[in-house]
């Protein structure tokens, strides 16, 4: 049925006169560089559905401005070498065919003072974008990497086999881990309000550092893509297939277990400042207790409500539900929530007896922008809280979770986090300082789930009533890290950078330090996340 989509969908791109436009590839938080011009009041800009689209960009600003801000770039024809520091490597362009390509890379050094450990990373990589004629546009783009990490973020990738948000690692050399990924899409503009995409990446809804709903700190997945832009209204439905991990197949000549998730997400720009956005999901097996289920019909519908279908096909599948809301409250100033809604059975919920199902979370941001009226001096502080056992189900293959990592936050549940990320910039200077706290309950490893950990089963609870968050193996972790980067070429975000990072974790069972100083030349185009 997939198939019958994507074919439905390039007969009528075939007749389309729209023009094709990209979709934007700066996905670092850190370093993107339109996040602070789409938070004005009057854009009419859905600001909480990233990756943005170019062409929504251009609309509201003039991109290339905005890269080479306070940049000086020489005058005249680019040579080869200027290029790398200025423009894109390699550029075709030949009427309604533009093609760019631009190196990613990351050669990184530094030490781990607690361990005594020389830490590195050694990242080589290029992508590709462009359109060919009125219709498609693409990109794709490969990483190969070695790397010798921090402590904590080897402790891990041993415990799930995956790197942070890049894939399945394996075994390089003595403490060293080898991994790559390759991402990319497809897209089409067709009719007049929508667009189609196919591919495999991540997808991101919500205004916040973190996402309650679904958010890029896990691995990239194949999917497909439908969006509707109409009066103040943008609607997206999105199927994917996500994989289930399992060690003992790690090693032989089987697949993973795999899982579909269809997600929905209709946001709604009430006014100038305003914006509402409901969204859903549901996560089901790919093969069921019949034997075989594939990928499910009933679903196919991009209009329909999952809950009930859902409730009448009397499957176990798991959805879940969430509200993202935005203020712009002034051009210096945007606030910012979510709310995440597992299961809501009322007399639980108002009941007091604090059920193991009352599956929900919040989310509350703001972010400033000229703080204080200087000039690119930006700070977002954000707080997030989950219930235990939100995500998951009462087997793994239904959790919310892709690869050993969580769909939505990167803690999975159980947890309580505050954030403040400060950032100002000077022409071609950048500097970052960020802090985390967290408190979360996690498992003793008797086999026990205390709600954190969204891949294993909720029929592991150890009771039905009295659940809190922070539940379980009481567990603070203190993170920050500090940087000074240098942007030489603002097409890759090719940049300098060091830094330090200091992150203490203290529970009953173990205390963790990190003191990680690092220096680097690499390219921050990917949404990697550290701060857990």
């Amino acid at each position: 049925m997939i198939q019958r989509l994507i074919l439905f969908a390039l007969l009528i791109s075939s007749y389309s006169a729209l023009s094709a436009q990209s979709v934007s590839h700066y996905e670092d938080p850190y370093y993107s560089p339109f996040e602070r011009h789409v938070y004005k009041p009057g854009t009419g800009f859905h600001t909480s559905v990233r990756q943005y689209r170019m062409d929504e960009l251009n609309a509201i600003i003039n991109t290339d401005s905005v890269l080479y801000d306070g940049l000086r770039v020489p005058d005249g024809h680019l040579n080869f070498w200027k290029r790398i520091f200025h423009d894109d490597l390699l550029k075709l362009d030949k009427g309604d065919i533009n093609i760019v390509v631009n190196p990613i890379f990351a050669f990184e050094a530094g030490r781990e003072n607690d361990e005594g450990l020389n830490t590195w990373k050694n990242t080589r990589g290029l992508f590709i974008k462009g359109n060919i004629g009125k219709h498609l546009y693409f990109y794709t783009d490969f990483m190969e990497n070695q790397a010798v990490v921090p402590n904590y973020i080897n402790e891990f990738a041993q415990k799930t086999s995956m790197m942070p948000g890049e894939g399945q690692r394996k075994d390089f050399g003595t403490n060293g881990h080898d991994y790559a990924q390759a991402t990319g899409y497809i897209g089409f503009n067709f009719v007049k309000y929508f667009n189609f995409q196919l591919g495999n990446g991540k997808h991101f809804i919500g205004d916040g550092h973190r996402s309650l709903l679904l958010s890029d700190g896990a691995f990239s997945y194949p999917y497909v893509k439908l969006t509707a832009d109409f009066w103040n209204i943008k609607y997206m439905i999105m199927w994917n297939k996500m994989l289930e991990y399992d060690q003992f197949k790690a090693d032989r000549d089987y697949r993973f277990d795999g899982k579909y998730g269809v997600h929905q997400y209709l946001d709604w720009n009430v006014n100038k400042r305003l914006s509402i956005g409901l969204y859903a999901n549901v996560v089901y097996a790919e093969q069921d207790t019949t034997g075989h289920r594939g990928f499910d019909m009933h679903y196919l519908n991009p209009f329909g409500f999952f809950r009930p279908v859902e409730y009448n096909l009397g499957s176990p599948d798991n959805v879940t539900m969430g509200l993202n809301t935005r203020y712009i409250a002034a051009d210096w100033l945007t606030l910012y929530s979510q709310f995440v809604l597992g299961e809501f059975k009322f007399d639980e919920v108002f009941g007091g007896n604090q059920w193991w199902a009352n599956k929900h979370g919040f989310q509350l941001g703001a972010r400033t922008f000229d703080l204080f009226g200087i000039d690119k001096l930006d700070l977002q502080l954000e707080y997030n809280q989950v219930r235990p056992y939100t995500y998951s189900h009462y087997t793994s293959i239904y959790s919310y979770s892709h690869l050993n990592q969580p769909m939505a936050h990167v803690l999975g549940a159980n947890f309580r986090e505050g954030l403040a990320i400060l950032k100002y910039r000077k022409n071609r200077w950048l500097f970052k300082a960020e802090l985390m706290a967290t408190q979360y309950g996690d498992d003793y490893g008797d086999g026990v789930s205390w709600g954190k950990d969204v891949m294993k089963p909720n029929t592991q609870r150890p009771y039905d009533y009295g659940h809190t968050i922070g539940q379980g193996l009481e567990t603070n972790v203190y993170n920050a890290d500090v940087n000074i980067s240098f942007l030489i070429n603002p097409r890759n975000m090719f940049n300098i950078v060091a830094g330090a990072r200091i992150r203490k974790l203290e529970n009953d069972n173990e205390s963790m330090d990190t003191q990680h100083v690092y220096f680097g030349v690499r390219t921050s185009l990917k949404s990697l996340y550290y701060n857990f």
